[in-house]
């Protein structure tokens, strides 16, 4: 028997028509493919962060607010060393005037070394004042952020040179070289308290009325200095 295909219609092949196999190997859309999806996320991340960090409109009201809440900060961390300084300069002049009993002077060494951990880096309101209080980026913030560290330097450099020369004073009674310098603290005491004032009046131009008040204190003077 002859096999005749001649009745059998000419189909043209079409590789589109056959089944796909169950062991053929399926592609990813390339919008699919994880390197395309990592770099999304990461765009997505950083346009996140990009508006995040834009500055946002702030109204002046918002602003006084703001910067009041840092002053009070400020004045907080201050308040210590301030006491401290004042309590050593008092100490001082009591001392170099002979109205100090010897049970008075029994007591100098720990209240001024108390004073003197006030004004330093040890003290937690001094780390605070450095590392966590951070000002809102404002015109008027940027002076009050000025004035922050102004008063870091009155702490940290000049309130704490000055009561380690008182301290050593009393230790060496007239000792010409630590007068000297204890004199010039003395100075940069008084211009940094008024370095820091006008930082804190340019911010109050910026905002207008109603800006708390620093409370740096101004220093009696120091007897024979």
């Amino acid at each position: 028997m002859t096999d005749d295909l001649s009745d059998f219609e000419k189909v043209p092949f079409d590789p589109a028509s056959m089944p796909t196999s169950s062991l053929g190997i399926t592609k990813a859309v390339w919008y699919r493919r994880p390197w395309v999806l990592a770099a999304l996320s990461l765009i997505v991340i950083v346009a996140i962060s990009v508006v995040i960090d834009l500055p946002r409109p702030i109204t002046k009201a918002q602003d006084l607010t703001s910067q009041n809440a840092s002053i009070k900060e400020i004045n907080a961390d201050l308040a210590p060393c301030a006491f401290a300084v004042k309590e050593t300069f008092h100490f001082y002049n009591q001392n170099v005037n002979g109205k100090l009993t010897s049970s008075n002077l029994a007591q100098m060494p720990k209240l001024l070394n108390d004073d003197e951990i006030a004004c330093s880096f040890a003290s937690e309101p001094v780390y605070d004042l450095t590392n966590n209080l951070q000002v809102e980026d404002t015109a008027a913030g940027k002076h009050i952020d000025r004035m922050k560290t102004d008063v870091q330097i009155w702490m940290t450099d000049y309130a704490l040179a000055a009561i380690k020369d008182i301290q050593y004073l009393f230790l060496h009674p007239g000792y010409a070289a630590t007068i000297r310098h204890l004199a010039k603290q003395e100075v940069q005491l008084a211009t940094g308290r008024a370095l820091a004032l006008s930082d804190e009046a340019q911010a109050e131009a910026v905002l207008g009325p109603g800006l708390h008040a620093l409370k740096i204190p101004t220093l009696p003077h120091l007897s024979g200095t």
